[in-house]
């Protein structure tokens, strides 16, 4: 997976409306345009991963230890990983790529997945 593919992964995700909650004092629509674009500056080059565990282990987790796992966007000690085979996208913890814990929870909606 190459970073051009991971955005281009991101924004198809991006084309369904978004299931993110509006913070008050902005609309949704702002909100939603602001977020999706500094997740596409977040966008790095995709590294494929091993994911160790997740605080929510009864969810995905053997999804993600069981695929083809890359990382593709990464904020402080926030990265988003995607199934290399499936529009799906999960949040994960942790300071580098080596070491990563799942939130637990996964959908085909990238942006709230990265929101968390």
């Amino acid at each position: 997976m190459t970073k051009t593919e991971a955005i281009t992964k991101i924004k198809e995700s991006l084309l369904d409306e978004p299931q993110v909650l509006t913070p008050k004092n902005s609309t949704y629509e702002i909100y939603v345009k602001e977020r999706a674009i500094a997740l596409i500056e977040s966008v790095i080059e995709p590294k494929p991963i091993t994911v160790n565990g997740a605080c929510f282990p009864q969810y995905y987790l053997e999804l993600y230890q069981n695929s083809s796992v890359w990382v593709i966007a990464n904020s402080g000690d926030n990265w988003l990983l995607t199934l290399e085979d499936k529009q799906e996208f999960a949040l994960a913890f942790g300071e580098n790529p080596n070491n990563l814990t799942m939130l637990g929870f996964s959908s085909s909606d990238a942006l709230a997945e990265w929101l968390g």
